[in-house]
């Protein structure tokens, strides 16, 4: 197990900061891909990040996490492409939800800490 919990000091909020990175770059690929659903043979971009964030939390190391962008396999239309509007858009809203639960999860962590140097009257 690493000794290094990451930036934050701690594994738990190392692995949300990693989990925003994930999720960012998770938002980023559906953008890209509702932007191109109407050109001809563009392939959709997947990406992931959740089995790897899991690894390196298990190895005590967040900040290990790697983001892997892939190109869909999925069936294209007649153009060549194989953007799936639908799915990018629950694709985009279950990740705008996990993001801001961890920005949440963060300033929660901020909070404490705040009041932990400051005193109850920081929060």
């Amino acid at each position: 197990m690493s000794a290094s919990p990451g930036m934050f000091g701690d594994i738990a909020a190392s692995a949300a900061y990693q989990a925003l990175q994930g999720l960012w770059a998770q938002q980023q690929a559906v953008a890209n891909n509702v932007a191109n659903v109407n050109t001809p043979g563009y392939k959709a971009q997947q990406v992931s990040f959740e089995p790897s964030l899991a690894a390196a939390i298990s190895n005590g190391d967040p900040a290990a996490m790697q983001v892997s962008t892939t190109t869909s396999t999925a069936p294209a239309d007649q153009t060549g492409n194989n953007v799936n509007l639908t799915s990018q858009i629950v694709t985009e809203q279950k990740a705008a939800m996990q993001y801001q639960t961890m920005v949440d999860a963060l300033n929660a962590k901020f909070q404490l800490l705040s009041v932990a140097i400051m005193g109850p009257s920081a929060g």
